[in-house]
């Protein structure tokens, strides 16, 4: 028993809870042009749709997560614009109150065998410091800041105050309760070797008999015999009857219940019993489902920033052009209905509100993603189009199959020619 692997996942679901819920799907918009500042170039040059659901769980375990950009190195094969998620664990930050920004950050690159940092890069809003350890030296580059701001947005979990750069999901409360569960495991798998094989206690006879060299042997024995002889004291055996293990069960539901709590888990985390009813469902998820989209407004107000800056970068704009000011990120709806619910409220609102059904609000709400929605419209104007070109063929043909229209072009090139003549 000393060997026990006892673990939990309740930490790790507490977790992934609201970031598996956040679901990021793109950038959007006021304006008219889809993508005026070519985003979509910078998010697949810097793989932003995969790791920034990464950045994400990082920022809900450490209480925030940040993404640098800077300029790549295009000669090795970077992007001219590098946009980079970082850990808070390998990260320093100084928040300005004033600002509502950074006043400088540390990122620790590199680390050696024994752990220590041998590659940093420093970002102040003047220059951006890449710090390399040869020997026992650092070898320092300083370069330009064009930006003026410290290049970095941060991704924050749960903005305070008192806590600019956020607070973790992972709270003591959970970490207690989760501490408690796992001893409750402990004590529960010491209790059941004992309840499957039960002690038994022997009197009147010679105990090595049944013992031996061997203890496990005859503790784990089905048929046990000895032999009496006549005037001998025979044998009493009793059994030491095991503890039930429901006590620990029952402890552990308790301490599931506080977690689930804490967390604002589903109920069917810690009661396994059936819901009474779709909204008892709903009503369940209430709390989880403002918690994530809370976390999806402050992630989204980073990626939307680090957009910013990297267009910036990319233009060598002195400030965020009016158009970006009106950019948001646009996430999934974490309020999981039934597509069938899902698809009676956009019918219902697609009939009193005009235009809502072929609008991009309307496509989100029925339920289809951002790259749904694009093929949507690119499919429509393709069909459009062909429709104009078709019409245009029908229209051309009326006109030469019309005799009017015949006669009179004949007469008036005739009259051209004759005046010409």
């Amino acid at each position: 028993m000393r060997g026990i692997g006892a673990a939990l996942g309740w930490v790790g679901k507490g977790v992934h809870a609201v970031t598996d819920r956040s679901r990021f799907e793109g950038f959007v918009s006021s304006g008219d042009s889809d993508d005026p500042f070519d985003l979509q170039s910078l998010m697949w040059d810097n793989r932003f749709k995969i790791e920034f659901p990464a950045a994400t769980v990082s920022s809900a375990v450490h209480g925030c997560s940040f993404i640098t950009v800077t300029e790549g190195d295009t000669a090795s094969g970077e992007p001219d614009v590098l946009m980079l998620a970082r850990a808070a664990e390998d990260s320093a930050a100084i928040w300005d109150k004033r600002k509502r920004a950074l006043k400088a950050f540390l990122s620790v690159v590199e680390v050696d065998d024994s752990g220590k940092p041998s590659e940093m890069v420093m970002y102040t809003p003047g220059s951006v410091y890449s710090m390399v350890k040869t020997g026992n030296k650092w070898v320092v580059d300083e370069r330009v800041n064009r930006l003026g701001v410290v290049s970095v947005a941060p991704l924050v979990h749960k903005f305070e105050l008192r806590r600019p750069l956020g607070h973790s999901r992972i709270t003591r409360a959970a970490m207690y309760y989760a501490d408690a569960a796992l001893r409750t495991v402990v004590r529960a798998e010491v209790s059941a070797e004992f309840y499957s094989a039960p002690e038994y206690y022997l009197f009147g006879a010679d105990v090595s008999s049944f013992i031996g060299d061997d203890k496990w042997t005859a503790l784990m024995g089905r048929i046990k015999a000895l032999d009496v002889e006549d005037g001998d004291d025979k044998p009493d055996l009793h059994r030491f009857t095991g503890a039930s293990p429901q006590p620990h069960t029952d402890q552990l539901r308790m301490w599931a219940s506080q977690f689930a709590d804490d967390q604002d888990l589903e109920v069917k985390f810690a009661d396994s019993s059936n819901p009474s009813s779709a909204d008892a469902i709903f009503a369940a998820k209430e709390t989880l489902i403002t918690t994530t989209r809370d976390a999806n407004e402050l992630w989204g107000h980073g990626a939307v920033e680090a957009m910013q800056m990297a267009v910036r970068l990319r233009g060598k704009l002195d400030a965020v052009p009016d158009e970006m000011k009106s950019l948001s990120a646009q996430f999934t709806d974490p309020a999981i209905v039934s597509p069938s619910a899902r698809a009676d409220a956009f019918s219902k609102l697609s009939a009193n509100i005009d235009g809502f059904g072929a609008s991009e609000v309307g496509m989100e709400y029925a339920g289809l993603t951002r790259e749904q929605i694009i093929r949507f419209q690119a499919e429509q104007r393709r069909v459009q189009a062909l429709q104009l070109v078709q019409g245009l063929g029908v229209a051309a043909g009326s006109a030469l199959n019309d005799p009017a229209m015949g006669s009179g072009v004949a007469g008036e090139v005739s009259d051209d020619r004759s005046a010409q003549g």
